[in-house]
């Protein structure tokens, strides 16, 4: 009302303006005829636009008057409503109030055109409304405090009364809460408190029946449920996620008239069993040549992690070309070397044995005899294989059918100077008789019949060396081949079906079927260490959903993902069900729990989420978890409230403090928070830290452990008995 008058009011004063100065140009035109005319023209609409004038202004004086009202009325009902302010009611209120001092700003702005009495109303006026934006801005600030203080009986349990910063997020009433936590803080108290505290509340009391609590696991639930009620005799919904899926497709199974799947692992070991069965669905597959054949190509590329980038991910073909000079690559035993050619030649070997026996190979070692003086500093080469027990060395040379070395090779003429110093090496190997030296090129190496090409080298190469035996290359059984391989990997490969089944598990957390696997292999880049474990893993995951489908069963990822597909498919399904989802351990969200949660709010436009999480604790990322939910919250629930809980009550000072300075080493993974310890102690406390690469585990976990053990040899040399030690372990 009062903005469109103003805008009138805008548009009449630039009118004026602009007659005024065809008036002013008329008068001084009068000595001609077309001055006279046009003030004539002009004057009797001056006359009509001020009349309009005033009208204008009797219509903004009844709007400033009724904004005044609405505004106080607004601000009434607010308090009379006494329920927190959500965001959208906070924002929409705050707009309606600025828009409303912005026409009053306009007004003073340009008061010499109104009387006495107007400008004082629009003073007056701007007055009351700047005071109820204030009252509106800090409301939810003083309704926090008035509840904490009305509410402060349920904050008390024996001697212990919840912390400021406990009962904040408590009364604290968002559309979307996240309530960040750290260890020892209490965040499962908040969350069972808040539960009877929305339940007790007035006016704004939400039944029972219209909440629901999720936990991650049933021994949470449990322990939510059993504390509601020996406290507050407080009966609500509290499910895991996987009970509250199984619930939905019931009632919508029930509703469709239809049979509902049954659940394929059931009982408290419904994880060992699922396990069990992928197993032996691996088993089975592994007896297949075809199989055992995808597992020996994971096993060549178990050590690449990285996506091999393309010249085209380069700004300069010189950061490409140094790019791939930094490459290194891992052979089936765990050998480093510079390139893939190396590392297909090192696997030839390895997967190869002569006469039965293994065949010893040692890459680029220092071969003392060939030492030679370069500029008085002696240079020790180092040829890319020996076979020590034959003496035998295979120089693979970097020079293709072109005969030049890479584009991506340094210096000028880079293949001049590499022929230079493979003569050279060549040359040593001629002038002596001890050593035998094997070549193959690059150029050759793109030939299909390479590896037979490579065995007749080393079978001729054997020969000369040993005329008076006889020699055989055979490959090795597949078997053999996994004992043979490096610790890590063989390791891996003996729990291949573990992680086939989680793999699975993730698989379907993000509501991925095989063939949208498939479709995302093709059409993203990928390590190929993940391509050949897609490979082996995707049949495997196919072979399960058909034995699924087959017996109309369905296991705990389905329960959710079919969950969602029915809360999606009807509009009316579960419509306003629930008013507030409480979520413990939120740091552990995965893709589809998100989903079923985002689902379950759309069903309510006044349905309100509190989520309690510590994403310093979470640790279900094998399981499908994504802390970007947590760490981001406000990109899937917008406009949140969010309170810390930062006083530490299980641990003392030391290690509080000592664990925040580990975890800033994760810097953007994870939000900043303030933690302070409630217990003052300060125990000294030693930190070791391992330096390793991701690719070397197992030494670092032998490494971590042998440190263990040489730290209690010192406290038991010291005087302390064995059971003064305890150690904690989380692999």
């Amino acid at each position: 009302m009062l903005s469109k008058s103003i805008e009138d009011l805008r548009e009449l004063l630039s009118s004026i303006k602009r007659y005024r100065i065809f008036k002013v140009v008329g008068y001084i035109l009068t000595p001609v005829v077309v001055g006279y005319y046009i003030v004539k023209k002009v004057k009797p609409k001056l006359e009509k636009l001020e009349v309009s004038k005033e009208d204008i202004f009797n219509k903004i004086e009844k709007g400033i008057k009724y904004s005044v009202n609405n505004s106080n009325n607004t601000y009434k009902r607010f308090c009379e409503e006494d329920t927190y302010l959500i965001y959208d009611i906070r924002n929409s209120s705050k707009t309606k109030l600025n828009d409303d001092l912005r026409n009053l700003t306009f007004l003073e702005d340009n008061n010499k055109i109104f009387e006495t009495d107007f400008n004082k109303l629009v003073t007056d006026s701007y007055s009351k409304i700047s005071n109820i934006k204030e009252k509106v801005l800090s409301f939810n600030e003083e309704f926090i405090i008035r509840r904490k203080k009305e509410y402060s009986h349920l904050f008390k349990r024996s001697s212990l009364t919840l912390d400021d910063d406990q009962q904040t997020a408590i009364v604290t009433d968002e559309k979307h809460n996240l309530v960040v936590a750290g260890a020892g803080s209490g965040k499962t108290e908040v969350l069972i408190t808040r539960i009877a505290y929305l339940i007790q509340r007035k006016p704004d009391t939400i039944e029972a029946n219209k909440i629901l609590a999720l936990a991650f696991q049933n021994k949470a639930a449990a322990e939510v449920r059993e504390r509601l009620n020996s406290r507050y005799h407080v009966d609500v919904e509290i499910r895991t996620f996987h009970s509250l899926g199984q619930r939905i497709l019931q009632d919508a199974m029930k509703q469709k008239s239809r049979e509902m799947p049954q659940l394929m692992f059931g009982g408290d070991n419904f994880e060992g069993k699922y396990k069990t069965f992928i197993t032996y669905l691996f088993k089975k597959l592994q007896e297949d040549k075809i199989m055992q054949n995808k597992i020996v190509n994971f096993m060549k590329f178990y050590g690449d992690d990285q996506i091999i980038k393309e010249k085209t991910d380069f700004k300069t073909k010189e950061e490409f070309y140094k790019y791939q000079r930094g490459l290194t690559y891992r052979t089936l035993d765990g050998t480093e070397v510079k390139s893939e050619q190396e590392r297909e030649i090192m696997n030839f070997f390895i997967t190869h044995n002569v006469n039965g026996n293994k065949i010893n190979i040692l890459y680029e070692e220092p071969a003392e005899w060939m030492k030679y003086k370069k500029e008085d500093i002696e240079k020790i080469p180092s040829p890319d294989f020996f076979f020590p027990d034959f003496k035998i060395y295979l120089e693979h040379w970097a020079i293709g059918k072109d005969g030049k070395v890479p584009e991506w090779f340094e210096g000028d003429n880079p293949t001049e100077r590499y022929t230079y110093s493979m003569n050279l090496k060549k040359e040593k190997f001629e002038s002596q008789k001890e050593f035998l030296l094997m070549e193959t090129t690059s150029g050759e190496f793109i030939d299909k019949n390479f590896n037979s090409n490579l065995k007749k080298k080393l079978l001729k190469a054997l020969k000369e060396q040993n005329p008076n035996e006889d020699f055989s290359i055979e490959s090795i059984s597949y078997e053999k081949l996994v004992e043979r391989v490096w610790e890590e990997c063989r390791e891996f490969i003996k729990s291949l079906s573990l992680n086939i089944s989680r793999f699975i598990v993730i698989a379907k957390t993000y509501s991925l079927e095989p063939d949208d696997i498939e479709k995302r292999l093709k059409s993203e880049s990928w390590s190929k260490k993940q391509e050949a474990f897609a490979e082996i893993a995707i049949p495997i995951y196919k072979i399960y959903q058909e034995e699924l489908k087959k017996g109309n069963f369905i296991d705990y990822s389905d329960m959710i993902n079919l969950a969602v597909k029915e809360l999606k498919a009807n509009a009316n399904f579960y419509k306003d069900k629930y008013e507030h989802i409480l979520i413990d351990e939120y740091q552990d969200i995965s893709t589809q729990r998100y989903e079923l949660v985002n689902e379950l709010m759309k069903k309510n436009n006044k349905c309100k989420l509190f989520c309690v999480g510590d994403d310093w604790q979470s640790i279900m990322g094998f399981a499908g978890s994504n802390l970007d939910f947590f760490v981001n919250f406000e990109r899937y629930f917008d406009h949140p409230a969010r309170t810390d809980l930062t006083i530490n009550y299980r641990s003392v000072k030391s290690i509080v403090e000592t664990g925040a300075q580990i975890i800033k080493h994760n810097k953007d993974s994870q939000l900043v928070k303030k933690t302070i310890a409630k217990n003052g102690g300060d125990n000294p406390l030693s930190v070791y830290s391992s330096l390793h690469q991701k690719e070397y585990f197992e030494q670092y976990y032998r490494q971590i452990a042998s440190h263990a053990i040489d730290k209690m040899r010192e406290f038991l040399d010291n005087g302390y008995k064995p059971n003064d030690i305890m150690i904690l372990c989380r692999i």
